[in-house]
């Protein structure tokens, strides 16, 4: 008698562990890179990357802890981040596909389920005989669009955090004349406890609609890119290890997408470093980038892109390997568990 334990389907609670996980991992690689990208776009004194290294080198507060500044809030919030956006994701995904089942056992009574029930080609092999995938098109649009509904969610964590994070980075830059206090702060609850005092919840979610532009196109056109790019590798390059696919679609979708969304960043970043009681018409996203391109000219909304990319490429290669190894885990028995599969 076969006692062997089937595969169980991807669930919320998964979704939730696993890209908690996939995000801490992240942080930790990121942050550095997050730091000379924020002190780029907020300072007139760096010329460079190397220019802000040279600067932490130099600093009281030497390389490891100026690189490193603000780094606890993200770090806090990379579970609950990447956990809604993984879960919000998949939740939605899931359920596209089973109203799109409906639909075509409506259409035509004798039609298979799909495989896309499983997000990011993620189908536990027991399963993978009686599922049938859908078309590219199909499924490029359904991950764009899960994608940029998760994305939305999540702003509602990261919106807050961000700005706090901007603020404890940016006041580094000797340049940077928008301080709060006096003194540096290096707590972010410290920081939070300003803002929220002096201007309330509105003062803390300073720079909403400009969060809101990076992340939803950026998010649906993450999800999307990453499975057509892994889906391409393994097409073209078939004895190519399921690690390797996710580590470079990983990478390049999320190199592609911030290349495309980096001006709004950067908008977004000065909006969440000016001074709090900036009138409102003075700190709108059009205005920010009107007055932009009349100080520095057009490629100025550009300025920090390399450290960007090259700071995306590690931690999104970094991303979806592990939310794929939680996933398998979580989806297999443990008896069952053959890492040959996924690395």
């Amino acid at each position: 008698m076969d006692h062997a334990e089937e595969a169980v389907e991807p669930n919320f609670a998964y979704d939730i562990l696993s890209g908690g996980l996939a995000g801490m991992s992240s942080i930790v690689v990121g942050q550095p890179f997050d730091t000379v990208k924020v002190r780029l776009q907020t300072s007139d004194h760096f010329s460079s990357s190397f220019d802000v290294v040279r600067h932490a080198l130099k600093s009281k507060d030497g390389l490891f802890k100026s690189l490193f500044a603000g780094m606890t809030p993200p770090l806090i919030t990379a579970t609950a981040v990447n956990a809604i956006v993984f879960s919000v994701y998949g939740f939605s995904s899931r359920h596209v596909d089973r109203f799109a089942d409906d639909y075509a056992s409506y259409k035509q009574p004798n039609a298979p389920p799909s495989a896309s029930i499983y997000p990011l080609n993620l189908v536990p092999n027991s399963m993978s005989d009686v599922l049938v995938k859908r078309g590219p098109a199909f499924e490029f649009w359904k991950n764009f669009s899960c994608g940029s509904f998760a994305g939305l969610v999540q702003c509602l964590v990261i919106c807050p955090t961000e700005h706090i994070k901007c603020r404890l980075q940016a006041q580094s830059c000797p340049s940077y004349q928008h301080k709060l206090t006096s003194k540096i702060v290096h707590n972010p609850f410290e920081m939070s406890k300003i803002v929220l005092r002096e201007h309330g919840i509105q003062g803390l979610y300073r720079g909403w609609v400009s969060t809101c532009l990076r992340e939803v196109p950026s998010f649906g056109l993450y999800f999307a890119s990453y499975d057509l790019f892994r889906d391409t590798l393994l097409d073209k390059f078939p004895r190519t290890p399921n690690w390797t696919s996710s580590v470079v679609a990983g990478a390049a979708s999320g190199a592609l997408t911030w290349a495309i969304v980096y001006p709004v960043d950067i908008i977004k970043s000065i909006i969440q470093t000016i001074p709090l009681n900036t009138p409102a018409e003075e700190r709108s996203f059009m205005y920010i980038a009107r007055d932009l391109i009349k100080k520095h000219g057009r490629m100025y909304l550009f300025h920090g892109l390399g450290v960007t990319v090259l700071r995306a490429l590690p931690v999104n290669g970094m991303i979806f390997p592990v939310y794929e190894l939680s996933m398998y885990c979580c989806c297999t028995p443990t008896r069952s568990w053959d890492f040959s599969k996924v690395f």
